[in-house]
């Protein structure tokens, strides 16, 4: 029987359609023996791993621009706009507080060395480490310190760890690219507030009677770019939107999968993590649209 690996992109919010992906090839009795994953894929890999996918889905689904906000503990002096504990201090009955020795399916998060600019493949160790330090977005997170190394993001060396894959015996590699249609990204998303109204007093009104509101005004304000105008978190998310995608075209080119799933969701901004139901639909379409290729390729290799 072949060994199906799969390989889960990188892609901040939009990597909750990998959701969608496992769930739909589990309806379609596809059940992967390897787990690689950079970034949100190593994130989501993770608890697809430890057997807590449902727990994630239900999790995320409920998600606000004011929950992702609060979970951002803002600091300037951690090499990043936030240290990332935070999250991941939530995030870890998630994904299980285990070595990633001890899991039933081999698994491997993709980090990159900082100092060494090397890929790393972490698949021994703390799975909450491995998982914050594959995560850990330039500029926007701090390096993930481990031993006497700091890692970033897997996306700055390898979005898409087909390589990793092959690497632990799969004979057949499912990659997941969430990055599949490269033009939607070519218009940042505008917050409709003008600045004039965020300046009204009835703001203060807002404050008092109405806090949840107001601040997810201001979440809104913050994560998504203002008028034409991009703001920081849209000016370092494109760079390394764009960073990762020539990375994917050149590991994919050199060491293309058996099977590409390209969700449809490059239209969903790096941080909205609050649009997790239609990133998890698009994943499950994903599967669904090229269903008969899968199996196609499923029968080649039994």
């Amino acid at each position: 029987m072949a060994k199906i690996g799969i390989a889960l992109g990188s892609g901040s919010a939009k990597g909750w359609a990998h959701i969608g992906v496992f769930k739909a090839l589990e309806e379609l009795g596809v059940k992967p023996d390897i787990v690689a994953g950079c970034s949100i894929g190593a994130f989501v890999g993770a608890a697809y791993a430890t057997g807590n996918l449902n727990k994630l889905e239900q999790w995320i689904n409920g998600f606000s621009n004011w929950d992702v906000m609060s979970m951002m503990d803002i600091s300037w002096r951690r090499g990043g706009l936030m240290s990332g504990e935070k999250v991941f201090d939530q995030a870890k009955s998630m994904i299980g507080n285990t070595n990633i020795e001890d899991l039933n399916i081999p698994f491997v998060a993709v980090a990159t060395d900082l100092y060494a600019g090397k890929e790393v493949w972490l698949k021994r160790g703390s799975l909450q480490d491995a998982v914050q330090a594959s995560c850990s977005i330039p500029g926007l997170m701090a390096p993930k310190r481990l031993g006497e190394r700091y890692f970033i993001d897997g996306a700055v060396v390898n979005p898409i760890p087909v390589n990793v894959c092959r690497a632990l015996g799969a004979d057949l590699v499912i990659a997941i690219d969430l990055y599949g249609y490269p033009e939607l990204l070519t218009t940042p998303q505008v917050n409709e507030m003008s600045v004039s109204e965020s300046k009204d007093d009835s703001h203060f009104k807002n404050l008092i009677g109405h806090s949840k509101d107001y601040f997810n005004d201001i979440a809104n304000k913050f994560i998504r770019t203002q008028g034409t105008q991009p703001n920081m978190f849209a000016v370092m998310s494109t760079a390394l939107d764009i960073l990762e995608y020539r990375q994917k075209k050149s590991r994919l080119a050199g060491d293309p999968p058996e099977i590409l799933i390209q969700p449809k969701v490059a239209h969903i901004g790096s941080m909205d993590f609050n649009r997790a139901p239609e990133s998890i639909a698009a994943g499950v379409n994903s599967v669904n649209d090229i269903a008969h290729l899968i199996k196609s390729e499923l029968l080649r290799f039994s």
